[in-house]
């Protein structure tokens, strides 16, 4: 293994100087500040592939024709041309060779084409800037598309695409003033970011700047930094970082298009979990797509494929949980209606399954499967129809409960205001006082609705009646 890294690196130091002696002394690479052995960092808006010895001429033609582009750099082992909406951070990688666009070049260009490179820049900018403090701006005005901020302002009027950078700044501004209170707390998770994005360089081997302070290997650095000037830190340091990092993951090989589908995947599968009301919790569970796509960039595939399948069967077990509980709860109304029938028609049932609470038939159905849940159901209703099938009047009691009844009619018809329990005028409820007392209790009863309509004759003066 060790032998074909060193082999590979070889070939790339051979095909670097065959392409390299091929650079004239002073015309191109004087006219195009040609730099060799240097990666430009960050800032990519187009990308494409030149085969052959002529690819990095192409590639510093292409950008010295393009308004929007300031630098470029050609990846030599891939004959690869990135071509740069602004001047990143220059790093030693004999992988490539780069080369920034004078001012010269940039001043012949003039015109809308270059006005509205600019206005794309700055656009991008200040989409790095709502990201880095959480401002959660949205719309088209801040999307992170270099293109199409460039496409919109050649489409319109100057002075609609300065109106549009003045309301962004404005935008930005506001965010900025409510992001300085509470700086200290602010400052923290600043420094916490930081220190991730610093172990993920270094686990990376990114080649980077040892005097630079954004990644400085001590948090206090981070905190301090940020301290000292919150608005600007926040606003540019992470994304910075994250800009190296991406450019340097993918130099490296990192499949960072597959960590970006990771990340994508992950917030989905949050975003179903807490819409089910599943109980999750902990890094997994980061609706940060940011955090997302840093585990996946740190971690191995295995490591990356177990974590998405234990969050698949979180999501499908609390999902089937949901289903179950919304089944239960359609089990439980019927099993309380079964159980109030069970009461009303004195059928005298008794047992867990003719319980007259609702959470106890809800726990027995969570822990059921369908066939038992649909025989207990099933034996209610059996039990409910020999109940009927069973059921005889009382004379007695027949004849109780129809007195009864009429009595609590004259209270209401005389409006004696006389309630209670006594004076109900439901039939089953006189008839189920009959079936459960003596004798002597329904005398009573009968006895004290006498008294009591007898009392309220008196005081509204009328002749009781009662006929029976």
């Amino acid at each position: 293994m060790m032998f074909r890294k060193i082999t590979g690196f070889l070939f790339a130091l051979l095909v670097a100087a065959v392409l390299l002696a091929l650079l004239p002394s002073n015309g191109l690479a004087q006219d195009r500040q040609i730099m060799r052995d240097k990666l430009i960092q960050a800032g990519d808006y187009d990308q494409f592939v030149v085969a052959g010895p002529g690819g990095m001429r192409a590639c510093a033609e292409t950008c010295a024709n393009d308004p929007r582009c300031k630098a470029w750099t050609y990846i030599r082992p891939v004959n690869q041309c990135r071509l740069k909406h602004e001047m990143g951070r220059m790093v030693d990688n004999p992988c490539c060779v780069s080369g920034v666009k004078p001012d010269a070049d940039a001043a012949e260009a003039g015109g809308k084409q270059a006005f509205c490179a600019e206005y794309a820049r700055a656009a991008v900018t200040a989409n790095a800037q709502n990201t880095s403090q959480g401002c959660q701006l949205q719309g088209a005005r801040w999307s992170d598309d270099f293109q199409q901020h460039y496409s919109w302002c050649m489409s319109v009027h100057r002075d609609d695409a300065a109106t549009e950078s003045q309301a962004r700044g404005n935008d930005i501004a506001r965010c900025q003033q409510a992001a300085s209170e509470g700086a200290a707390a602010k400052c923290d998770h600043y420094a916490r970011i930081s220190m991730v994005q610093v172990e993920t360089a270094r686990k990376a081997h990114c080649a980077l700047p040892q005097d630079d302070r954004r990644w400085a290997k001590d948090i206090d650095v981070h905190r301090h930094a940020c301290m000292e000037a919150p608005a600007r830190v926040l606003a540019t340091g992470i994304a910075e970082r994250e800009a190296v990092l991406t450019t340097c993951l993918a130099a490296a090989g990192q499949a960072h298009e597959d960590c970006d589908r990771y990340a994508d995947k992950a917030v989905e599968q949050v975003t179903a979990a807490t819409a089910n009301g599943c109980d999750v919790s902990g890094p997994r569970w980061s609706s940060s797509r940011a955090e997302q796509l840093l585990f996946c960039l740190n971690n191995d595939g295995g490591t990356r494929r177990a974590e998405a399948a234990a969050r698949v069967q979180q999501v499908a077990q609390c999902t089937d949980q949901a289903a179950k509980r919304h089944d239960c709860d359609e089990y439980a109304d019927a099993a309380m209606a079964q159980s109030a029938r069970n009461a009303n028609e004195n059928c005298g049932f008794k047992g867990a399954s003719w319980s007259r609470y609702k959470d106890e038939h809800i726990a027995f159905c969570m822990r059921a499967g369908r066939t038992e849940l649909r025989d207990a159901a099933a034996g209610r209703d059996a039990d409910l129809a020999t109940c009927q099938s069973r059921a005889s009047v009382d004379p007695v009691c027949d004849d109780f409960a129809k007195r009864a009844v009429k009595v609590s009619e004259v209270n209401a018809q005389r409006d004696c205001g006389l309630d209670g329990e006594i004076w109900s005028a439901d039939y089953n409820d006189q008839y189920r006082f009959c079936v459960k007392s003596n004798p002597v209790q329904r005398r009573v009863r009968m006895i004290q609705q006498r008294r009591d309509l007898f009392a309220c004759s008196i005081e509204h003066g009328f002749k009781l009646e009662l006929g029976f």
